[in-house]
């Protein structure tokens, strides 16, 4: 996998504020493995970075949200759930789950949880960036700094975030007493109920695991396209949107079908029966001994559409808003 010649290791240490190589990203995807993609696509990635992730974040999550609610709801449609069994409805597929929320709550119902990834999105890209400008300094490998990066946010960013977000479409489920009345106040009962680290920082594991697998997967599956698409050019050179909007969009599609228990698991450990799992391998082994190993791979097909759109937007979405930012804000 051979980066563009204008980005070489020289280019990057020059000082260039064009050339030099900074994670913008608010959403799920790591900053390692945007920053690789991007690398590869664009000649600039802007010089405002935080503002251009946080626009590009906070629109592309605004049109794949419906996705991550349906996906959300099929994983935690479990038998290991005595909340899912005592559900007065259950899920045949993400259609049914599409018309029963739509007939229940209206197009909005679909946009539950949504508001957590706003709220949580400029922190999100303020502990990326940090982390990865402090470490750029000191580290020579950019990859090992994006992953550092990408856990961190993990941790501290996206674990918040999603157990907040999780517990309110959980609660607006047919599962679910229908409780919170909107993001403030499902934090102020998350908090009185569960405590700071268990409400808040349940599915920690999972989500820095997957972080870092997915991580591991994109890198080289994105080069390897990269390098069958440009098989017969010798030039070493970005590749067009249209097709690093593709090959991205694979990419984190096969990532999504790896990681997908991963996912599942931290989908249980952040919902409202969070307290009764004490680990992670608990939560699998529970889910596993309920419902079978398919239990694990509930909301897949939805989760790959999800992906595959999140990082074709990604592409569409910076390319186009990095320099209208940087008229405007220069």
């Amino acid at each position: 996998f051979q980066f563009p010649r204008h980005i070489s290791s020289g280019s990057r240490n020059s000082g260039s504020r064009v050339c030099r190589l900074r994670p913008t990203l608010t959403q799920s995807t790591s900053v390692a493995a945007f920053s690789i993609l991007l690398r590869g696509t664009f000649d600039s990635m802007g010089n405002h970075p935080i503002i251009t992730g946080a626009v590009v974040g906070a629109t592309e999550i605004s049109v794949t949200f419906p996705l991550e609610f349906v996906k959300r709801q099929l994983q935690l449609q479990q038998q290991a759930s005595a909340l899912s069994r005592a559900a007065s409805v259950q899920f045949k597929g993400p259609l049914h789950c599409i018309s029963h929320t739509v007939r229940t709550y209206g197009p909005t119902g679909l946009y539950c949880g949504f508001a957590s990834f706003i709220v949580f999105a400029p922190p999100k890209a303020a502990i990326k960036f940090g982390i990865f400008e402090g470490l750029s300094g000191q580290v020579q490998s950019e990859a090992a700094c994006g992953l550092v990066a990408g856990l961190v946010e993990a941790g501290l960013g996206q674990t918040p975030n999603q157990a907040i977000s999780t517990k309110m479409l959980h609660d607006a489920s047919p599962a679910g007493a229908k409780r919170y009345r909107g993001f403030l106040h499902a934090v102020r009962m998350i908090y009185s109920e569960h405590g700071l680290v268990r409400g808040f920082f349940c599915g920690v594991e999972p989500a820095c695991l997957k972080g870092a697998m997915t991580n591991t997967i994109r890198f080289p599956v994105f080069g390897m396209l990269k390098r069958l698409l440009q098989r017969d050019d010798e030039r070493i050179q970005p590749l067009p949107p249209v097709q690093a909007m593709m090959a991205g969009g694979i990419a984190g599609a096969i990532s999504a079908v790896i990681t997908q228990p991963v996912d599942t698991v931290m989908a249980q450990a952040q919902g409202l029966e969070s307290s009764k799992f004490t680990n992670t391998l608990t939560c699998a082994r529970q889910l596993v001994q309920h419902g079978g190993w398919r239990a694990l791979y509930f909301g897949l097909p939805t989760r790959c559409v999800r992906v595959f759109l999140e990082i074709g937007l990604q592409f569409s979405f910076y390319e186009q808003v990095s320099p209208l930012l940087d008229r405007l804000l220069d």
